[in-house]
């Protein structure tokens, strides 16, 4: 995957390689955060192909992962329709029968209440995930590094191919966890760039990583 700019050469942003997009331009960054939000339409989006890929297709932009940390809110309903294609049959009869007892305890206990009340007799297994509270653990969503971790696996899971978008996420991972989290996202082996404004260019701390700076005249460096 390609990203255009004008008048840069293209970024590139390739599967189980970390690309890196950091400068002192605020101009520049905020038209990359702006145009990520798919709010303008100034950076543009092709394939290996050179074919033209509209922004909201292209990436799935997460901002701060650290500060819009509710992975449930971004996840869940989307999970939850995953989850229910990957259940076994053996696994849906489960659920089906206990949630069939549930309904038949809940409607014997309103007879007590001399009402017509009756109970749905359909099992959604979307509504039952619900009823369940299916949710990440509270201790994913407290500490930076775990928190994009599950995002990265998660995205995977439900089989995203656009690019993931983050920002900021050096300011809250040692170096150990950053060399992880490359290390992870080549395992993975999914697309994905992390942007920052940083007052120098720092390439030197993203070894392994392709690297770009783009500073306040608007002059690029480039780091493979």
């Amino acid at each position: 995957m390609r990203m255009t700019y004008y008048p840069f050469k293209p970024f590139e942003i390739n599967e189980g390689k970390l690309t890196v997009i950091e400068t002192n331009n605020h101009e520049f960054y905020q038209t990359l955060i702006l145009n990520f939000k798919d709010l303008q339409d100034d950076v543009h989006f092709s394939d290996d192909e050179f074919k033209l890929v509209e922004t909201s297709k292209a990436i799935h932009w997460f901002g701060d992962a650290f500060i819009q940390n509710d992975l449930d809110k971004l996840f869940t309903n989307r999970l939850y329709k995953h989850f229910k294609e990957v259940v076994t049959p053996e696994q849906q009869q489960q659920i089906f029968e206990l949630s069939q007892q549930l309904k038949l305890a809940v409607l014997c206990a309103s007879y007590s209440l001399d009402l017509p009340l009756q109970i749905e007799e359909q099992t959604e297994l979307e509504k039952v995930f619900k009823f369940c509270d299916l949710r990440f653990i509270p201790t994913v969503v407290n500490r930076p590094y775990d928190i994009i971790e599950t995002l990265l696996k998660t995205s995977v899971e439900l089989n995203e191919s656009r690019i993931l978008g983050l920002m900021n996420v050096s300011d809250y991972l040692t170096r150990d966890e950053f060399s992880e989290l490359n290390r992870l996202i080549q395992m993975l082996n999914i697309k994905i760039i992390l942007i920052k404004f940083s007052e120098i260019n720092r390439y030197k701390m993203f070894e392994g990583c392709r690297y770009y700076y783009v500073d306040n005249d608007y002059v690029e460096w480039h780091y493979e």
